[in-house]
């Protein structure tokens, strides 16, 4: 008995011992993961102008043309006949079986009286059965309309369905046919437009491309822009995510005795560092992408400004840090190699203006905060 006891305890210790083990080997995975993904958002973050190197801006616009198929008819059910009935089967009208007549030495003695007498019992019978027959008659034949009703009623029904269905798909198909025509008509004048340099058209087309540029979700940008015709200049505000949204985990730990995860934070000089690296490259990149989807050359010059949205400290009220004013045309700014250039050193070759302190909002010198 205390053998098994110190057994069941022996065991007992041996599973926990095995738990806890695969608790903590579960939590230093979890660790792993968020540091793992950790390293991939630093990465992203670091390399934005280079995620837009490997890829070509321009869009071809006649690839956004649309065609419109004939949609599948969804109710083939329909198309099939419901099987007929299978109807009760009629009975047979009965024979009448006369008795055999008298033999001629039973005629003799009186057969004949009892022949007659046997052929009216027989006759008397037999429209019995007739009329037993004739009343099973009626009730099949009443069976087999009502089954043939039914069936009649259920083919109207599908026959009714059908229709609709039909009905339904060929409006379909023509809402459709008449969305495919307006929008590849949107795009017969957006190609119109761009040939003839139209400033509406030259909007729409930089709102294509630059919805095309996709940023990680922890560094999400917006636009505003406008193509002005008359020095072909396209004006560009880039709106950056807020310093507050800014990652700023170095690593993740776990602690076994207390049994938490817990984080540790990058320097605060690596975060200002990494925040206006990404403010300058992200000047940089919608430049390249709007300049390199521009194959016809409408566009000569981009004034761009990176700025963001926030709210005044002093007033309450929202305003708009510009952080990045750059000013550039397709000669000047073209012959660069981005590949090979440090973000914040282009800025200053192309003479933008750049706030000292991106990630403590710092408007730009002598130009002040827009409200």
């Amino acid at each position: 008995m205390a053998a098994a006891v110190r057994a069941s305890a022996a065991e007992r210790v041996a599973a926990e011992k095995a738990a806890k083990l695969a608790h903590t080997a579960a939590r230093e995975a979890e660790v792993q993961e968020k540091n793992a993904q950790l390293a991939v958002t630093y990465d992203e973050i670091d390399n934005l102008l280079d995620a837009t190197l490997e890829v070509d801006d321009w869009v071809d616009l006649e690839s956004l043309r649309e065609s419109a198929p004939d949609l599948p008819f969804d109710r083939p059910e329909l198309l099939t006949p419901a099987p007929t009935p299978r109807y009760h089967a009629v009975p047979d009208r009965p024979s009448f079986v006369p008795p055999a007549p008298p033999s001629g030495l039973s005629s003799a003695l009186g057969g004949n009286r009892r022949h007659t007498a046997q052929l009216e019992a027989a006759q008397r019978e037999y429209l019995s059965v007739v009329q037993q027959w004739l009343l099973t008659l009626a009730r099949t034949c009443a069976a087999n309309a009502e089954l043939r009703a039914g069936w009649r009623q259920q083919e109207a029904s599908r026959a009714a369905e059908l229709g609709d269905a039909r009905r339904r798909l060929q409006q379909a198909n023509a809402d459709r046919r008449n969305q495919v025509e307006e929008s590849n008509a949107r795009l017969d004048r957006l190609i119109a437009g761009l040939r003839d340099r139209r400033p509406a058209a030259m909007d729409e087309y930089v709102g294509i491309v630059l919805a095309n540029s996709i940023y990680p979700d922890t560094f999400e940008v917006s636009y505003e822009h406008s193509f002005h015709a008359n020095d072909r200049e396209l004006h560009i505000t880039v709106l950056a995510p807020h310093p507050d949204t800014f990652p700023t985990t170095k690593a993740f730990r776990y602690n076994k005795t207390a049994d938490e995860i817990t984080a540790t934070m990058l320097a605060a000089a690596e975060v200002k560092r990494r925040y206006a690296s990404a403010i300058a490259q992200t000047a940089l990149r919608t430049a390249h992408e709007v300049f390199e989807a521009d194959r016809e050359e409408i566009i000569d010059s981009i004034a761009l400004t990176v700025a963001v949205d926030t709210v005044d400290g002093a007033t309450g009220h929202d305003t708009r840090i510009d952080l990045v004013r750059l000013a550039t045309d397709r000669a000047d700014f073209l012959p660069i190699d981005l590949a090979r250039v440090e973000p914040p050193a282009t800025l200053a070759h192309l003479a933008a203006a750049v706030s000292k302190n991106p990630y403590g909002l710092a408007p730009l010198a002598n130009h002040g905060v827009r409200g």
